[in-house]
């Protein structure tokens, strides 16, 4: 190369799946300096909207017939479906015409069915993927439910708030009460029951605090004569509604969970003993108790308050971190199953949200350390990897030993007014070589790279005669840049043939547009009716540069703060670029009419908006953008230009109310759409995080995949993305339609 000194080129390796794999989250090859190729981690759906709004009641269950996970997921209108936890997918809607309150899944006859109880004062029995009701009686106002299997029967046990409990024989075509159950004088909030033998044991929960136990037996050769006995009563430390009542197993034993108000306590069913102190760490009501694992260790889990924590039984003090929810709804339930071998948790939220989450990499949940005591009071026990203060999430001991020179930057510990990429990052873009679709990447210190999309392989550019200083400059035409104290030159990578040379001029020099050390700042290039065309950003300037020409329009100031991220597309069949700032707006531009002042059609993005990306989704024209809150929003703005031809549109136009397509738990700084047959897919960068999101799947879940590395650029070709991290280059197929 000739025009300046060589920039550092180090050996690169590519490793490639053996064969186009599954969608798992593994990307189809990754490429990176040898001993740091990216190391994503495994794919989880989510999350799930199964019900429209405020989960009340998750009921986990395996399906006899496929093997599957499932949950029966009620909300609090009474819409209740079954969710497969493995895709996301809807079994079955269940039929309830009075508003369920209760629901719980039993075999009747050899058949997994579903069981529910309404406010409306009826025990349903509804088919497990139809919700056809098999038959309904009328049983009395029902607010906690629970089956069990007594004697080889399948029975229903339920209350309506009273001091009484009902008991209910089942049958595939019909419901007969046993027995009623005078608890006590105080009225009943929530049961539970379980199996223990051939006899059964119900826990009934009271509005002062106080839990009692009755034992249920059939009499021997009386059909269906049943026996009640009172174990005895517990309590708890304060006198309030008790809200959660379940049991579970527990290093060999049958033990009861319970929470009243922020207390969460537990005892053993043998001799009603408490197993130890209550729990006291939540600062809100307890609505979800239940027995899990983190890492090697047995825990209980409990929930309210945004947080969901692990403590001991014995001690009654929490281990680790509070893994604290970040959206505005807060977790309203949350149960234990096991998917593919592994202990996960699946949390409901008052937004109708359904998470399935691993607390060893608890994505969308981020660890938020104890303020009442210092780290050093509460050491993490032997077998576990110490929780990193920094990390957004809690991370397994292999990657916590990733190479050191590697180090996780994380966008939430930028400075103020820092980006990813003023610090290290690639920029991404794909141009035709030679009659084949190429990768350009370019890292800070390193010379603009070929790479095969597809393959990871790399691929020879024609750059014999371009400095070694020029840089890339994205977009559907992208260019390479090399700026000067008084010019700015510009090749095309597709041929390697200077293509403009801008001077200083009356708009300024040409170093006015460059962003760091010597690089071009935030830009895009494109096409305006068959010409090239770059929009260039410094500070919150824009300018317009005509490649062909050399013609360089600008300064244009609209927006009040520094400009993070730009980008050119077409809306509607029109040029346009689009700006996102520092004043947390994003900003249309006409580009066949340059001068027209810009228009605001995004803000609200939590005082940055960092990045901003247009498609064409069913004939429509949409911007989505996102910042420091983490919310993607999305505006079709298809109406609202067509409507502006051919005058120049007014500063003062409003643009359409926009959505929340989704959000992350950090700031979003990259977006890209990535089309695909049948689906495009919407992927958000969160952190190290990628956030994939079906934009036109009806019922179809989003995926997470972690990296060990935060992103820096993304760059969308059909049916393929190629990630950008500070440990190399990943290539990624979209998930299927149907996972």
């Amino acid at each position: 190369m000739t025009g300046g000194a060589s920039r550092r080129t180090p050996e690169w390796s590519v490793r490639r799946a053996p064969v186009e794999p599954a969608w798992t989250g593994r990307p189809l090859w990754t490429r990176g300096v040898a001993g740091r190729q990216p190391r994503p981690l495994p794919a989880r759906p989510g999350p799930y909207q199964p019900v429209p709004a405020w989960v009340t009641a998750l009921d986990g269950f395996v399906d006899d017939r496929t093997g599957r996970p499932r949950a029966l997921v009620t909300s609090y209108a009474g819409a209740r479906v079954v969710l497969d936890l493995l895709d996301g997918g809807l079994v079955g809607a269940v039929d309830e015409r009075a508003h369920a309150r209760a629901s719980a899944t039993t075999r009747i006859d050899g058949e997994q069915l579903i069981v529910s109880g309404a406010g409306a004062g009826y025990l349903q029995v509804s088919d497990l993927d139809s919700g056809r009701s098999r038959w309904r009686q009328w049983c009395g106002d029902v607010r906690s439910l629970a089956t069990v299997t007594l004697a080889g029967r399948p029975i229903a046990v339920l209350t309506g708030g009273s001091p009484h409990v009902e008991i209910w024989s089942l049958g595939a075509d019909r419901g007969t009460r046993l027995h009623t159950l005078r608890t006590g004088g105080e009225r009943i909030s929530v049961l539970a029951a379980t199996e223990v033998g051939e006899a059964v044991v119900l826990a009934v929960g009271t509005s002062a605090g106080r839990v009692s136990l009755w034992r249920l037996d059939l009499v021997p050769g009386t059909g269906d004569d049943l026996r009640v006995e009172s174990l005895g009563e517990h309590g708890f430390e304060v006198s309030g509604l008790v809200t959660v009542l379940g049991f579970a197993d527990w290093q060999g034993r049958r033990i009861l969970l319970g929470a009243a108000g922020r207390v969460a306590q537990s005892w053993d069913v043998r001799d009603g003993r408490p197993l130890g102190p209550p729990f006291t760490g939540h600062t809100g009501q307890v609505n979800s108790v239940l027995a899990g694992r983190l890492g090697d260790r047995a825990v209980l889990w409990s929930g309210d308050d945004a947080t969901v924590r692990a403590w001991l039984p014995e001690s009654g003090r929490q281990l680790g971190e509070a893994f604290r929810y970040p959206y505005e709804a807060a977790p309203t339930r949350t149960i234990a199953v096991e998917i593919s071998g592994r202990p996960m948790l699946v949390t409901g939220d008052g937004a109708g949200l359904v998470w399935v989450w691993d607390p060893e990499q608890p994505y969308p949940f981020r660890p938020d350390p104890p303020a009442a005591e210092p780290p050093s009071a509460n050491p993490p026990p032997a077998g576990l990897p110490a929780a990193d203060p920094g990390s957004a999430d809690l991370r397994s001991a292999e990657l916590r030993s990733a190479d050191p020179g590697s180090a996780e930057l994380r966008s939430d510990d930028l400075p103020e007014g820092r980006d990813l990429g003023d610090l290290a990052g690639y920029r991404l873009a794909v141009a035709g070589v030679a009659g084949r679709s190429v990768l350009l990447a370019e890292l800070p210190g390193e010379q603009v790279r070929g790479f095969d999309p597809v393959t990871g392989e790399e691929v020879g550019l024609p750059l014999d005669g371009i400095p070694a200083g020029a840089t890339l400059v994205p977009g559907e035409h992208p260019v390479l840049a090399g700026p000067g104290p008084d010019r700015l030159e510009l090749w095309d990578p597709q041929t390697g043939a200077r293509i403009a040379t801008v001077p200083a001029g009356d708009a300024g020099p040409a170093g006015t547009v460059r962003s760091g050390a010597g690089a071009v700042g935030p830009a895009a290039s494109g096409l305006v009716y068959g010409r090239r065309v770059l929009l260039l950003a410094a500070g919150a300037a824009l300018f317009l540069l005509d490649v062909a020409s050399g013609r360089l329009d600008g300064p244009v100031t609209a927006h009040s703060g520094r400009i993070r991220a730009v980008a050119i597309g077409e809306l509607a069949g029109i040029p346009v670029g689009l700006t996102a700032a520092d004043d947390d707006t994003v900003r249309l531009w006409e580009l066949d009419a340059w001068g027209s002042p810009g228009r605001t059609v995004l803000d609200g993005h939590g005082g940055v908006a960092y990045a901003v990306a247009t498609a064409t989704v069913d004939g429509r024209g949409l911007v989505f953008a996102a910042g420091r809150n983490g919310q993607v929003r999305c505006v079709d703005l298809t109406d609202l230009v067509r409507s502006a031809r051919p005058a120049a549109p007014a500063i003062d136009e409003v643009a359409p109310e926009p959505a929340v397509v989704l959000t992350a738990t950090r700031p979003v700084r990259s977006l890209a759409v990535v089309p695909a047959d049948p689906v495009n897919w919407l992927v958000a960068v969160d952190g190290s995080v990628l956030r994939w999101h079906p934009l036109d799947g009806v019922g179809i879940p989003g995926q997470v995949v972690e990296l060990t590395a935060p992103v820096t650029a993304l760059v969308a070709l059909p049916e393929l993305l190629v990630v950008a991290t500070g440990d190399g280059l990943l290539g990624y197929r979209p998930p299927p339609a149907r996972l």
